[in-house]
């Protein structure tokens, strides 16, 4: 009798450990997020609501470098562990031209008429889907992304007496840094951007003022372009602002530092990201009803030269469940999709923001202090034509190339000891100079 229980326990205990397995019938699509607060909206969304006869999906949430690391793994390897790729527009642009994305376009052009009135594929903002794409065909979807725009404090300004411009230059919003700082005395800050070196941290902000300044980073033949009296400019600006105008530490400011000290009421302005204003405005901050937002600003031309970045979702080529996946994608990125999300969640924080115009003309959008200056940042973008010059790139804070995570991360690492004085602007110049034209040679883009 013992034994028998013994033996029906173990059975019990080997059945409860043992993955779940679909039905034969079932095809289970395998997904991964990155943990944040919109993946996993999404995550328990379609648990609850994404119905397809024969059709489970399977997501895991992992921290993002446990998912960058995974994926880029199972991309380059060729493996099929996940059907659905999570990537941005760095690892789209590297991995369509080394084969590890479907092509999508095929899948869209298959689309019923009634399927394509459904989804709307103009809504879609174009630089969005442009920063997809590679070789004119769209690799993934956008699920949600952000630009870039200027945010200030209305009430400093006020106080300080002084007027923001609806399209300002680097030159004004110098100037009214100094100002704000001047007016209000020593415990305010008058402008704050990331510090930190990291292309991903300084490099963002700082490569759209390279931008802005009509800089770039190669000319068409991939000749490098830093050694330049643009560049120069724009090193030179990034310089004044933060050490005459911004946080005391500055290296140690990532957005996570800029945004508390935003919170604060005790800093003027904000460089940064259009997705991160929507924490000024909710229930609670201190400066809820106090901000302003305007366009990134330009200084040769007037231009948008602000930044672009997605969440976006691709498909896995070696997948075997290809069309299943694609099916999902057109649920998470519709407007259907959006509804629901305001629907569970009226306050809008579940919903994904960036990738289609018609969410900002939405009562629960439209009536936002930053809806207009987002919806006008995310228009105005050109993927393909981030620099006031032609230049062989696509990329708008970034060079979308694979060198450049390694390259982005020594030149603000040097951008850094400039700003400190570590090191003199002619020898931060050369060694980005040097650094890029290696990048070039090695990397076989000069023919």
């Amino acid at each position: 009798m013992k034994r028998g229980i013994s033996l029906l326990l173990a059975l019990l205990l080997v059945l409860t450990l043992m993955p779940t397995f679909a039905s034969a019938e079932t095809k289970v699509v395998n997904i991964v997020l990155a943990n944040n607060p919109l993946s996993q909206a999404l995550a328990d969304l379609a648990k609850e609501n994404y119905k397809k006869d024969g059709v489970e999906i399977n997501i895991a949430i992992l921290p993002e470098n446990d998912m960058r690391e995974k994926l880029t793994t199972e991309a380059s390897s060729g493996g099929n562990a996940y059907d659905m790729f999570y990537i941005g527009p760095y690892e789209a642009q590297t991995w369509a031209r080394n084969g590890w994305l479907e092509d999508l376009t095929p899948y869209f052009a298959a689309m019923t008429d009634e399927q394509k009135k459904w989804y709307d594929y103009d809504d879609l903002i174009p630089g969005m889907m442009q920063s997809l794409a590679y070789d004119g065909k769209q690799y993934a979807i956008p699920y949600y992304g952000e630009s870039s725009f200027i945010m200030y404090n209305k009430e400093l300004f006020e106080k300080a007496g002084l007027t923001m411009p609806e399209k300002p230059t680097w030159d004004d919003i110098y100037n009214l840094a100094v100002a704000l700082k001047k007016a209000l005395g020593e415990d305010y800050v008058g402008m704050t951007m990331r510090g930190m070196p990291g292309w991903g941290m300084s490099g963002a902000p700082f490569v759209t003022m390279v931008n802005a300044f009509g800089g770039q980073f190669y000319d068409m033949d991939w000749n490098a372009t830093v050694d330049t009296k643009e560049q120069r400019a724009a090193w030179e600006m990034y310089k004044k602002i933060l050490r005459d105008a911004g946080q005391k530490d500055i290296l140690s400011y990532s957005y996570n530092e800029c945004i508390a000290l935003m919170l604060t009421g005790k800093c003027g302005i904000y460089y940064d990201a259009t997705s991160i204003c929507s924490g000024f405005e909710a229930e609670g901050s201190p400066i809820k009803g106090k901000m302003g937002y305007v366009a990134a600003p330009h200084q040769v031309k007037e231009t948008n030269t602000s930044w672009l970045w997605n969440w976006a979702m691709g498909i896995n080529p070696k997948s075997d469940k290809k069309q299943e996946v694609f099916d999902f994608m057109l649920w998470a990125t519709s407007k259907d999709f959006i509804n629901l999300t305001l629907e569970k969640d009226p306050s809008g924080a579940s919903t994904p923001q960036a990738s289609r115009s018609s969410l900002y003309t939405l009562p629960a959008y439209a009536n936002v202090p930053y809806a207009k200056a987002t919806l006008e940042a995310l228009q105005s973008m050109d993927f393909n034509n981030p620099c006031v010059n032609p230049v062989p790139y696509t990329g708008l804070q970034y060079i979308a190339i694979p060198e450049f995570a390694d390259a982005g991360d020594k030149m603000t690492q040097w951008l850094a000891e400039y700003v400190t004085d570590q090191i003199t602007l002619d020898q931060a110049i050369k060694n980005t100079q040097d650094l890029f034209t290696q990048v070039a040679d090695e990397g076989g883009y000069k023919k």
